[in-house]
């Protein structure tokens, strides 16, 4: 495919985007706006109080994420000083909530601010990249239980239910298929020489050997975790961390409109909401996670509009304004980021 045809379908695709993102924002200002005496009479009585401790548990779930991001990184083997480690998490995983998109915008982002002469860029994508699968291995682990949880709480149709019990079963199996490539190195090997192919005959572009150096990289960084298995265990609590005090924002934003989630509801309509998101591929899931994270919860006993506006609290709260406050730390950590007069030591695309 030559290169004004390639940029002319990515023009098209962010066109699409943008117009579907109108329509869902439509959608939701519709939803709020057939209720509005409701959903009025809900804003007047909200204790807005509480988003103060909303905020504060917001701010201690990108801390555990960007602690993370830095730890992964001192993992594999990534040279740079801890604050900036720091930062740059905290930028990529703001644009990683915020956009989602298979979260390739924010580590690429953390990459243009961690690469210089002694760290190869194919080790920095190896390191984001562990880092996205153990979010996605906590994700998929809460995910199944959740869907369980509605099936168990709820009186379903039969084909409703039916179609929970195959996604767990497709979830599990996803599952079971990303952790064997992980750490199964000839299953890893495999399944890139497969994509890589893939990708070829859609694009024309060969793309074998940079997907090979991204397994020697990853390889490597694993080698080094197995050394030091208590970093994996810092890892692990952070990220746990980060999910435990982003559902308790979840939790604030809902107590703030008067509705007290039980854990179990909460947990099922976050990771349910979460999910539906990603998978719709559009950035941050905007619509299609909020109103699916609303559709949750109604269905299992909160009033929908009221739950709609909690979810978009959410939003606002967790995603916005953590989202406006990384752009000046981008800004200032880019204006120290050494530009590159050539390659460094480490392989590059």
């Amino acid at each position: 495919m030559d290169a004004p045809a390639a940029d002319r379908r990515r023009r098209r695709n962010a066109a699409l985007q943008v117009a579907v993102l109108i329509v869902l924002l439509g959608v939701l200002v519709a939803a709020v706006a057939a209720d509005w005496a409701n959903a009025r009479r809900v804003l007047r009585a909200a204790d807005w109080r509480l988003l103060a401790p909303a905020l504060v548990v917001t701010a201690f779930s990108y801390l555990c994420s960007s602690a993370a991001y830095a730890q992964a990184f001192r993992a594999f083997g990534v040279a740079s000083r801890t604050p900036r480690l720091l930062l740059a998490g905290f930028v990529s995983m703001a644009v990683n909530n915020l956009i989602t998109l298979g979260n390739v915008v924010g580590y690429s982002v953390g990459a243009i601010l961690l690469r210089d002469r002694d760290t190869g860029l194919r080790d920095i994508a190896a390191a984001s990249a562990f880092n996205s699968y153990l979010y996605f291995a906590v994700g998929t682990t809460c995910l199944p239980l959740s869907l369980l949880y509605v099936i168990a709480g709820r009186r379903l149709p039969p084909r409703a239910e039916a179609g929970l019990v195959l996604v767990v079963a497709l979830g599990c199996t996803l599952a079971v298929i990303v952790n064997l490539a992980v750490f199964l190195p000839r299953v890893r090997s495999a399944l890139l020489g497969f994509l890589g192919r893939v990708f070829r005959r859609l694009t024309r572009r060969h793309v074998e050997s940079g997907l090979a150096a991204f397994d020697g990289s990853l390889t490597r960084g694993l080698a080094l975790l197995r050394t030091r298995p208590v970093r994996l265990v810092g890892l692990l609590a952070a990220i746990i961390g980060d999910w435990l005090f982003c559902t308790a924002a979840v939790w604030f934003c809902f107590a703030a409109l008067g509705i007290r989630l039980h854990p179990g509801v909460l947990l099922s309509g976050f990771f349910i909401g979460i999910a539906a998101g990603a998978l719709s591929m559009l950035p941050g899931g905007v619509g299609v996670q909020d109103g699916s994270m609303a559709g949750v919860y109604a269905l299992l006993g909160v009033p929908f509009g009221p739950a709609l506006l909690a979810a978009v609290l959410f939003r606002v709260t967790y995603y916005l304004m953590p989202f406006a406050f990384g752009l000046a730390v981008y800004g200032r950590l880019l204006r120290t980021t050494a530009p590159l007069s050539g390659p460094g030591p480490g392989p590059t695309a």
